[in-house]
């Protein structure tokens, strides 16, 4: 054969072979690309039909119609504490970046409004029918209130065993977070204003909420800390105090630390029990019970402790009347509100705004993956001193120089 003929096959033969590894080169390059396109699209795939939490070992899937999580909201009953520390909540997400609508300067002349309504229920509503966050869903129909509405403890019930379209609960009292803390399921589930997780069988300890999904703020000794300074402030010799005797109300009415304080210090406890209202037709009983235990107690004490209760705030100006007339001084357990509205003092241990942030900075955590369970549940809140000047004139008590100098914040009257 030819020798150019011979040559110029052979170059051919080259030629195709290199064709033929480009093509195969090719082939796997477009290949693995499309590997590498699908695994960067599937997480935004599966982000516009699924959300996920890590829950122990299981993952609970969420169906939803968009990529935010979704929240609801279960308090005991409708009770002042429950809206303030959800507001404080808000608050906290908001300074983190998760809500959207919120500028740094002030709330949303909005919800600034439905705020200023102390209703944890349409504080929920404005939340579920504005946009206000890009990363959370305030479900519209995930608002329980378990003493208002018999049927929202099935139907919650329902929902985290059997429906699972939550991704995290809010909880505040101690009757939701029992609830949910004995009902077998996985959503987490955070416990906010209850007087004491442990005492109330929520969680096992302080250290361990005991189940995954389970996690609850607590302050262990703040009502310890509390009754301390009444006496420090007063030094009473007999202490008056009305409250149900049950399980449930000596924890949140801090029976056993006052009866602690007492044996402590030497001075005396008279009680006076009442049935607190489970249901709207039963208040009237309820007030009159109070107010015959306040008009018998009056005139027996040298001071009143006014323990966490049933009592709507703006009956107190009529219902305190007779330590008025006694001049007996009272401490509000609850907080400022009751001293707005005719208590003598309080040393506040429910710091809303920090709580908050606590509680906004662990929702987050467990949005991100991290167990509940791991998560630390103490935050400690730093006292605060509150006063009503016009109970202190009715009462002829003259402030020490020691606590004037201390009061954080003073009302000047009785807000009726």
């Amino acid at each position: 054969m030819n020798n150019n003929v011979i040559e110029g096959t052979t170059i051919k033969r080259k030629y195709i072979n290199k064709l033929t590894m480009l093509a195969k080169i090719i082939v796997v390059g477009v290949f693995i690309y499309g590997l590498a396109l699908l695994a960067s699209s599937l997480p935004s795939i599966l982000a516009n039909e699924l959300t996920a939490t890590n829950i122990g070992n299981e993952i609970h899937l969420v169906t939803t119609d968009d990529d935010r999580w979704r929240l609801g909201y279960v308090e005991s009953e409708t009770f002042s504490a429950y809206p303030e520390t959800l507001v404080a909540i808000i608050r906290g997400l908001n300074e983190q970046g998760w809500l959207d609508l919120l500028s740094t300067e002030g709330l949303d002349e909005g919800l600034a409004r439905v705020l200023a309504t102390n209703n944890s229920s349409e504080i929920w509503k404005w939340l579920s029918s504005n946009d206000v966050s890009t990363k959370l869903s305030f479900v519209d129909t995930a608002f329980y209130n378990l003493r208002e509405n018999d049927s929202d403890r099935e139907n919650i019930i329902e929902r985290v065993q059997n429906t699972r379209d939550l991704d995290l609960l809010i909880t505040m009292g101690a009757a939701a977070g029992h609830l949910l803390s004995t009902t077998e399921h996985n959503t987490n589930t955070l416990v906010f204003a209850a007087s004491n997780a442990v005492r109330s069988g929520i969680i096992d300890s302080v250290e361990d909420s005991g189940q995954d999904y389970l996690w609850a703020h607590m302050d262990e000794h703040r009502f310890e800390r509390q009754v301390k300074a009444f006496y420090d402030i007063f030094e009473f010799e007999t202490l008056g105090i009305v409250y149900e005797d049950s399980p449930a109300a000596r924890v949140y009415s801090a029976i056993d630390e006052l009866e602690a304080l007492a044996e402590e210090k030497g001075f005396n406890i008279i009680s006076k029990h009442v049935t607190e209202p489970l249901q709207a037709d039963e208040f009237p009983t309820y007030y009159e019970q109070v107010s015959k235990a306040y008009e018998e107690l009056a005139g027996k004490v040298d001071a009143f402790y006014l323990s966490i209760a049933s009592i709507e705030s703006d009956r107190l100006p009529v219902l305190l009347h007779p330590f008025y007339e006694y001049k007996v001084p009272v401490f509000s357990q609850m907080g400022s509100i009751e001293v707005e509205h005719g208590a003598l003092i309080t040393v506040s241990v429910m710091d809303y705004t920090n709580i908050g942030r606590f509680g906004a900075d662990t929702i987050i955590k467990c949005l991100e993956g991290e167990l509940p369970r791991n998560l630390e549940q103490t935050y400690q809140s730093a006292p605060q001193i509150n006063l009503n000047v016009e109970v202190a004139k009715m009462i002829d008590y003259k402030l020490p120089f020691e606590l004037v100098i201390v009061v954080d914040r003073a009302y000047q009257y009785i807000k009726r």
